[in-house]
């Protein structure tokens, strides 16, 4: 898997805003908080009043526009288009010019973000350049040798919550924030990236059509976790038990249906139909299929 890391100014300050939107009690800057917190604010109003899908898929939807245009009136109409409501252009003007704010703002906190973020970013390079082909090729093996892609964009981001990364699956791309150590000693941040990477090509029909767009949002992080982590445990750098799947669903923010508990329900649930998998090797489709019916999400 051949890997281009792009860092950008504005999907990191984008990055920032929709931690604070979706996680604001994980955020650890305070100051962040306080300069884009009302920028923030502001654009979950606009969703609301436009009837758009929900923050956290609207926020999704502009972080991985913004990866491909430097326009903010241009992000503005694009993106709207993206969520099914196309505006006019004063509608399209106060949206870009929120957009802008979050990002000069944001360039106030960080005015050396390029170069700091280059070398933020350096040891999760090298770390993947050392573990990166051993843990994509033993997921290929574990699921399906179509399931990788062949290529994909890596953004590397401002760290706001010591460690966070989402799989923009229409757009093969992922943002990761550039931590410069590893948050948790049991969770190498190499292994994150790899599950972030494996969900990239579960959006294609073969795997997706038994599950549509809304179910394969829960699906996809929780299917390739325990893959994931079974290619680490083999390259000595995770061990996969449900300890582990449990502080990964954990500190990696991966959703579930508020109502339903990690240790004691999705994590049991899920690592018995990892097990079975193994010992039946039905075709990876299926096994999707058979994930979303025990997990009933």
């Amino acid at each position: 898997m051949q890997l281009r890391w792009t860092p950008n100014g504005s999907v990191s300050a984008l990055h920032a805003a929709a931690c604070i939107s979706e996680f604001r009690n994980q955020v650890l800057d305070s100051s962040l908080v306080d300069s884009l917190g009302e920028f923030t604010e502001s654009i979950d109003r606009w969703i609301l009043a436009m009837d758009c899908p929900m923050p956290s898929t609207f926020w999704q939807i502009l972080i991985a526009t913004a990866a491909d245009i430097e326009s903010n009136f241009e992000l503005a109409d694009i993106t709207m288009r993206k969520c099914g409501r196309p505006m006019d252009a004063s509608g399209v003007s106060v949206l870009a010019g929120r957009i802008t704010d979050i990002e000069a703002a944001f360039k106030q906190l960080y005015p050396k973000f390029i170069d700091q973020i280059r070398y933020r970013s350096r040891p999760l390079e090298e770390q993947w350049l050392g573990y990166g082909g051993g843990l994509t090729a033993h997921i290929g093996r574990l699921t399906d040798k179509n399931l990788l892609v062949h290529e994909a964009r890596v953004v590397p981001v401002q760290p706001v919550m010591g460690g966070f990364g989402f799989a923009h699956l229409p757009n093969n791309l992922v943002r990761i924030e550039a931590v410069l150590t590893n948050p948790l000693a049991e969770l190498p941040e190499v292994v994150r990236l790899a599950w972030l990477l494996a969900q990239l090509q579960l959006e294609a029909p073969i795997f997706s059509d038994g599950l549509g767009k809304q179910k394969l949002q829960f699906i996809a992080p929780l299917a390739m976790l325990p893959a994931t982590l079974a290619a680490a445990q083999v390259v000595d750098l995770s061990p996969c038990t449900n300890e582990i799947a449990a502080l990964a669903m954990e500190h990696w923010n991966i959703p579930i249906p508020v109502e339903r508990s990690i240790s004691g329900d999705i994590v049991p649930l899920l690592m018995d139909w990892w097990e079975t998998y193994l010992q039946t090797k039905s075709s990876w489709p299926i096994a999707l299929q058979a994930l979303e019916k025990i997990l009933e999400l």
